[in-house]
C-alpha cells in the first residue's frame, strides 16, 4: 500500500509504536509527517520515515480538526506497549 497525504497509519517503532496517525504531508520517498491531534496536533506534526509506519489503507480528511481527528483515529488504536 502506498502511503499518501491523508492515509491512516500505524507507528511500529519509536515511542509511538502502536499509535495511529494520518499524513498530513509527504515529503518524500521516504519521509511524512504525520499528526494525530492530541500529542501531536495538526499545527505541529511529527516527521516520520515511511519504513516506520504501517498503511491500513483508509483516509482522513486532511482539512479536519484536531479534534475531528482524534474522534477519526480512535477506532484504529492498538494497544501494543
Amino acid at each position: 500500500m502506498d502511503i499518501a497525504k491523508g492515509s491512516v497509519v500505524i507507528a511500529k517503532a519509536g515511542r509511538d509504536k502502536g499509535k495511529a496517525f494520518a499524513v498530513t504531508e509527504v515529503l518524500d520517498a521516504r519521509t511524512v509527517l504525520i499528526a494525530d491531534g492530541k500529542s501531536r496536533p495538526i499545527e505541529r506534526p511529527k516527521r516520520k520515515n515511511v519504513i516506520h509506519l504501517q498503511a491500513t489503507g483508509t483516509t482522513v480528511d486532511c482539512t479536519a480538526t484536531n479534534r475531528q481527528l482524534r474522534i477519526f483515529l480512535k477506532d484504529f488504536q492498538t494497544h501494543e506497549k
